[in-house]
This record gives structure tokens, C-alpha cells and sequence, in this order.
């Protein structure tokens, strides 16, 4: 097997490059999303009220974990409707039913801030605040 004399310079030519271009894909990426989307992800990512989770962490180990062993849930999923005061303000709520009812959590998100404030009782449950 012959090995190029020259391959440590390669490797340190070569690996930022794919590096510095995958960066720029995802950033790229990130500010074509739709700002309903991202608003949707800043909810998910928040911190749950479980340490160390984020809200969809914590889904996943509650309503979706029931779910998937059998229980009745019906996950309606996520939801995101621009605000009236701006165009950087969301309100996003994420709803299922069980056998005990529809469960709906709401928050209001502003992108220009990063902030997440849960708006009900049931996002207070999944989210730290």
C-alpha cells in the first residue's frame, strides 16, 4: 500500500474546508427556516421542568412514552400563529388528548429576544419558569 508523502498537509488543508462548508450549510439552513418554525424550536428547546431536559425531552419521556406503550393518546402536535403586536412575537401551543381530556400548552415566544413564557397551567407543567 503506498501512502501519499504529502498526506498530513492534506488532512490540514482539507478537513476545515469540509468543516467551514457544513457550517455555512447549516447557517444557511437556519435563516431560511420560517420564523413559525423557529419559534416552535426555541419552545422545544427551553428547559423543561425536569433538570436537564428541554420541553421535547420531557415529551418524550411522558406523552409520547405513553403513547407508544399502548395508553390512548392522541398527539395533535405543534402549533404556531404569529401575534398581532409584532412581527417577531408568537403564540405556540402543543395539544394532545387522553382519557382524561385535551391537554393544550400554550407560550408566547419572541425571536427578537429568545425569550419563552408559558401562557397555562399545562405549559407551566412541562416547562421551568
Amino acid at each position: 500500500m503506498r501512502i501519499v508523502p504529502g498526506w498530513p498537509r492534506l488532512v490540514f488543508i482539507f478537513v476545515p474546508i469540509v468543516i467551514v462548508t457544513v457550517n455555512a450549510v447549516v447557517l444557511v439552513s437556519e435563516r431560511l427556516r420560517p420564523d413559525a418554525q423557529k419559534a416552535i424550536r426555541l419552545v422545544k428547546e427551553s428547559n423543561s421542568r425536569k433538570e436537564n431536559f428541554t420541553v421535547q425531552q420531557y415529551l418524550y419521556v411522558t406523552v409520547y412514552h405513553r403513547r407508544d406503550i399502548g395508553e390512548p393518546v392522541t398527539i395533535e402536535g405543534w402549533r404556531a400563529e404569529q401575534t398581532t403586536e409584532s412581527d417577531s412575537r408568537f403564540v405556540v401551543d402543543f395539544s394532545y388528548s387522553d382519557p382524561s381530556g385535551i391537554h393544550k400548552a400554550t407560550w408566547k415566544v419572541d425571536l427578537k429576544d429568545g425569550t419563552v413564557v408559558p401562557l397555562n397551567e399545562a405549559a407551566l407543567d412541562l416547562a421551568w419558569h
